[in-house]
């Protein structure tokens, strides 16, 4: 959505870019903490009462159920799949925030590298009284999926 920023200050539109940075951060951190085991940036992601929606699963509610999430989900080196995340659209409303981006997941396949599966996320993130904005929910909405991914086990070295 198109923000009409004429009427800001110069400050103002500042603080908008500055909570844009720290949020598109926030979507980052997610990628880059689930994908390489990085279960501390992981879970700073997340308000102690936030809710994940994975596909085909009950929601997964709070800090306590995200990590159990989080260390039952694969990381490299042993299982190699990226989380890409595109053009987000972000709507902040003080404190509070609502991004819709587009997800794609990436495995490695017989043929190659594909997609595994790809959709939308839909957030709401909150102004923390850190600064940092953080999750209170994050609803996934797959729209396809590929199945049988390799395993990095499987791999061989070259």
């Amino acid at each position: 959505m198109t923000v009409d920023v004429r009427g800001l200050s110069l400050e103002e539109r500042l603080t908008r870019l500055e909570d844009e940075r720290a949020i598109l951060q926030t979507l980052y951190s997610y990628g880059h903490g689930i994908d390489y085991g990085l279960e501390d940036e992981f879970l700073d992601c997340w308000t102690e009462n936030a809710v994940l929606h994975w596909p085909d699963r009950p929601p997964i509610a709070g800090h306590a159920a995200l990590a159990e999430a989080f260390r039952a989900h694969t990381h490299a080196p042993r299982v190699f799949h990226k989380h890409v995340v595109v053009e987000p659209r972000i709507e902040i409303d003080g404190d509070r925030a609502t991004v819709d981006c587009y997800f794609a997941r990436l495995d490695s396949y017989e043929d190659g590298p594909g997609i595994r599966s790809f959709g939308r996320y839909r957030d709401v993130l909150v102004r923390c009284p850190d600064g940092r904005w953080r999750f209170t929910e994050r609803r996934t909405e797959r729209e396809a999926r590929r199945w049988n991914p390799i395993r990095a086990e499987l791999h061989t070295a070259s």
